[in-house]
């Protein structure tokens, strides 16, 4: 990896008696208070060639060093400690697990949507909203003379020339999803996904030990309306809020269910999914998935097809949540019936692509969300094998 390069900055006059990281925002207006704040705290800045908090006063001839924002891979530190805070209107943090002037990876969190109407929530908050909110629309640029551009003529950053989902995760499913920060990068990225160059790895929990130690999935998918949903309404026909306002209720929404077919059957899309056993437990087994293919619900319904479906799974799998009696008859009743894992036991792991800037090999790697990583301790603790 590229070393990272930084900039001296003397502190000047109208900085003295600042703290330190109010000086440097100062200096170097881009990053922002809070952006300087984060660059203290990852030990990013040194204050006269010593590391430091940020909550020193400086005086003028004081020399603070920080990443350069003139070298690339300077920017990459700059962007992700410095950018606007990813949050959702109920306070939950969304990683930056990578950025430059060209792509972004974010660790997803579960129950987060990546776009609108997704798996039919259209109520939910997406990370297309987080998006929005962190980086507001932007107004054209008046022309020579003209009166400053309105309101209307703001462009939304998911289609303006700001960011571009190349790839989408399940709801429930955590870890790397990339993001293309302009139409050029945007393009390169998906054309390496249709052309199967991009490398994704999941980790996922099922149900059952798996005999076999690697095996390559290649089950053809078609998909189905669900058998209690409705048909799709009509054009034309009362939209949802109104029969809500009419009738008292909505309608139940279909959902679209995978069905796995031989291998070649032209019924069906060709799938193939590469799974290998990273370890067994009583009852259970810890795998990691890759996909050659990206279809829809493609690893849970492959894993469900070979009879070890995810350990929670309300299409392919169990719809009921896990809970601590079932791996822990010993414990407490009050504590007996907490659940421990009511969501898909999916990761998206390791992220690897080609980089649509620099045509360098680029991996990112997301950490193990918490509910997970408990979920998969508490199988070691009490079903180890």
């Amino acid at each position: 990896m590229t070393e990272i390069r930084f900039i001296k900055l003397t502190v000047e006059g109208k900085q003295a008696g600042f703290r330190a990281d109010r000086a440097l925002a100062s200096l170097l207006p881009d990053c922002g208070r809070r952006g300087a704040k984060s660059l203290f705290h990852a030990g990013q800045v040194k204050l006269n060639g010593k590391a430091t908090d940020g909550s020193e006063r400086v005086q003028p001839g004081d020399v603070l060093e920080c990443p350069n924002p003139n070298e690339r891979e300077s920017r990459k530190v700059l962007h992700r400690l410095t950018g606007p805070r990813l949050t959702t209107q109920h306070g939950r943090q969304v990683a930056r697990l990578y950025e430059d002037d060209d792509v972004m990876v974010l660790g997803k969190p579960a129950e987060i949507p990546v776009h609108r109407n997704q798996d039919g929530n259209n109520r939910r908050e997406t990370l297309e909203c987080v998006l929005e909110r962190a980086f507001p629309p932007r107004k054209k640029a008046p022309e020579a003379g003209g009166e400053p551009a309105d309101v209307d003529d703001e462009i939304p950053p998911s289609r303006g020339a700001a960011f571009y989902f190349v790839h989408r995760l399940d709801m429930e499913t955590t870890g790397c999803i990339l993001v293309a920060k302009h139409e050029v990068a945007r393009d390169k990225l998906i054309r390496d996904f249709q052309e199967r160059r991009v490398e994704k790895e999941y980790l996922a929990v099922v149900v059952g030990e798996i005999p076999w130690d690697q095996l390559i999935i290649r089950h053809a998918i078609t998909y189905r309306r669900s058998s209690d949903g409705p048909t799709p309404r009509k054009h034309g026909g009362e939209p949802d809020w109104a029969r809500l306002k009419k009738y008292g209720k909505r309608p139940p929404r279909f959902i679209k269910i995978g069905v796995p077919l031989d291998e070649g059957d032209p019924r069906g899309k060709a799938c193939e999914t590469k799974a290998t056993v990273l370890e067994r437990f009583r009852g259970y087994t810890l795998v990691k998935c890759e996909p050659k293919t990206g279809r829809m619900h493609q690893i849970r319904i492959h894993l469900a097809a070979e009879g070890f479906p995810l350990a929670y799974d309300q299409l392919y799998g169990r719809k009921s949540p896990l809970r601590f009696r079932e791996f822990d008859p010993r414990m407490p009743q009050d504590e007996a019936g907490k659940i421990v894992l009511n969501r898909l036991p999916l990761h998206a792991q390791r992220l690897a692509f080609k980089h649509p800037g620099t045509g360098e090999r680029t991996e990112i790697e997301a950490p193990l969300p918490t509910d997970l990583r408990r979920f998969i301790q508490l199988l070691r603790k009490t079903r180890a094998k």
